[in-house]
């Protein structure tokens, strides 16, 4: 993270402690409207997480009735959570989101660290990622199997398809792997741009292209050996017979962003597709699907 001479002396740290369930949508509601820059508290059965963020001094807009008037939307009935707010220095509030971000092992063999942290020689794969997400540092539990999924099956020589691409990690370790081309696409702006970034500083070499929208920009694509949709079941299940016709026959799709509660739909809509052939990896409250298709 890099922090011009004309940063503000001091900035407005925020804190709002949000449902579980609604924390993603939070987070990206933040990115995409008000900062980059977060800090998630996430305590081990927790009803809430608490989010931080930080909004210069002088930042003209009024954030504070953006973010309630949204809250309103999303937690209809359930009462906004109160705005608790104190003016850091900027050194202090970069320091801490820093300290926030921590280097994690998502198997014995691979690591994924911001760039602050030092290289780590035991790692035979290591993705870089200059976090400006809330997701895709590999904390987030779905993330975390998607890259355990690309780990085990990825493949030297499959196309691969990201859709919901965040901060590019699935991808990039899909260059490390051997891909032979890669589609990434995400509707999110800040996303592409933090992919593209991410894509430079790993040194991807394998042809890509990174596209902002969505399933759209796969017109006309040939099908792909190995597809990863990332995002949510109301997103996913439309798209759905798409996403199957760009799945090469025997080839692998991934379908994460998914909870326990969605379980029912997601089965019973690939079902009705002709697809039996999955698994579910679960973590905590989180779904991801492999499916082979057939």
């Amino acid at each position: 993270m890099t922090v011009s001479s004309q940063a503000p002396e001091s900035y407005i740290e925020v804190k709002v402690a949000v449902p579980r369930e609604e924390c993603d949508a939070v987070c990206n509601f933040i990115v995409e409207n008000i900062t980059n820059g977060m800090v998630l508290e996430d305590e081990e059965q927790s009803a809430v997480i608490i989010v931080t963020f930080y909004v210069p001094t002088n930042d003209q807009r009024d954030f504070r009735r953006a973010l309630t008037d949204y809250l309103a939307i999303i937690l209809p009935g359930g009462g906004i959570p109160p705005l608790q707010e104190k003016i850091v220095q900027n050194v202090e509030w970069v320091e801490q989101y820093k300290a926030s971000i921590q280097p994690i092992w998502i198997t014995d063999d691979l690591l994924v660290r911001a760039t602050w942290h030092a290289a780590d020689p035991q790692a035979k794969y290591e993705l870089v990622i200059e976090p400006k997400m809330a997701f895709g540092t590999g904390t987030h539990e779905t993330t975390r199997s998607c890259l355990q999924i690309i780990r085990q099956q990825f493949r030297p020589g499959m196309r691969f398809l990201d859709l919901g691409v965040g901060s590019g990690i699935l991808s990039i370790l899909a260059d490390k792997m051997g891909a032979s081309f890669i589609k990434a696409i995400d509707y999110d702006l800040v996303a592409v741009d933090n992919c593209r970034e991410n894509f430079e500083l790993n040194g991807v070499r394998t042809a890509y292209q990174i596209l902002f929208g969505s399933i759209e920009k796969c017109a006309g694509d040939a099908p792909y050996d190995f597809v990863c949709a990332n995002i949510i079941k109301s997103t996913i299940l439309p798209m759905l017979p798409r996403l199957i016709q760009l799945t090469a026959r025997d080839g692998l799709l991934v379908l994460s962003g998914l909870l326990d509660s969605d379980e029912d739909d997601m089965t019973s809509g690939l079902e009705a597709l002709g697809q039996r052939d999955l698994s579910i990896l679960r973590d905590d409250k989180w779904l991801t699907y492999t499916v082979r298709r057939t």
